[in-house]
């Protein structure tokens, strides 16, 4: 076996991977985009009630210590002054998993 196939027959496992990964996350994260701006964003936007502003990462370094499971269920059950699914209970719990997906990425990004 030459060493170019050996790198391409390498290679092709690792790209595969890769694109699902990539094909995955891409509908998880707009369906986190969408429900953030058409919920979320009326108080994460502002800091309205002391809601963390999006992508505002010294507001949001207290809470991300929780973990994410502790603030997704935060915000499908409510906490604080935030009630349940941001008000909006015609979402489910996957959109509201998504959106806050979506919020805590924003404030890891480098």
């Amino acid at each position: 076996m030459t060493r170019k196939l050996f790198y391409q027959i390498s290679i092709v496992p690792l790209l595969a991977g890769v694109v699902a990964c990539s094909e995955k996350s891409a509908p998880e994260n707009s369906v986190g985009q969408q429900v953030f701006q058409g919920t979320c964003k009326v108080c994460h936007a502002g800091g309205i009630n002391g809601a963390p502003i999006f992508g505002n990462k010294k507001m949001w370094e207290k809470r991300l210590p929780q973990g994410i499971d502790t603030l997704v269920s935060h915000a499908i059950n409510g906490y604080g002054l935030m009630p349940a699914k941001g008000g909006n209970t015609s979402l489910t719990d996957e959109q509201i998993s998504h959106a806050v997906n979506y919020m805590v990425q924003h404030v890891k990004q480098p």
